[in-house]
């Protein structure tokens, strides 16, 4: 029996999908790990034929590292109660906290904003605007993130 509810699970997948657009595609990524495109696809894939297909976690830890965030690591641990926190201060980018990280996270929250008015703009929101506003919101995080970690380590 698993443990999980098949929207968890399929999180797994809608995750993939946007950890391959920040890793510059699946078809670019496929260099990076051992796994050939189509593969790759069938990971991120919410189709019943593909449905039972999921990410071995040597490709995932490739595609986070690829990403430059630990998106689908990170979504796993959140499954399973846990969150990620960087081990040294160096991975946290611990330089001082600067004018030019409160800029990227405005730069960032601007693109979702765009990326928001512009799914609103015909009244619906199709897959591609989906996957869009996905890509957009991981990035306001992950500028959040930067800026939270040096905070913290300002503290210590």
């Amino acid at each position: 029996m698993r443990h999980f509810s098949e929207k968890a699970y399929r999180s797994l997948k809608c995750v993939c999908s946007v950890a391959y657009d920040l890793a510059g595609g699946n078809t670019l990524f496929q260099h990076s790990t051992r796994v050939v495109v189509s593969q790759l696809s069938k990971y991120a894939s919410l189709n019943e034929d593909d449905e039972k297909s999921y990410m071995p976690i040597d490709v995932a830890v490739d595609l986070d590292r690829a990403a430059g965030s630990p998106i689908v690591t990170g979504t796993m641990a959140q499954l399973l109660g846990f969150r990620l926190e960087p081990l040294t201060a160096a991975a946290a980018e611990a330089d001082k906290l600067s004018e030019r990280d409160a800029h990227k996270l405005l730069a960032e929250a601007m693109d979702v904003s765009q990326a928001l008015l512009g799914a609103f703009a015909d009244g619906r929101i199709d897959a591609l605007e989906r996957k869009r506003l996905r890509v957009e919101l991981r990035e306001v995080i992950r500028a959040a993130e930067t800026i939270l970690a040096k905070l913290d380590d300002e503290v210590a």
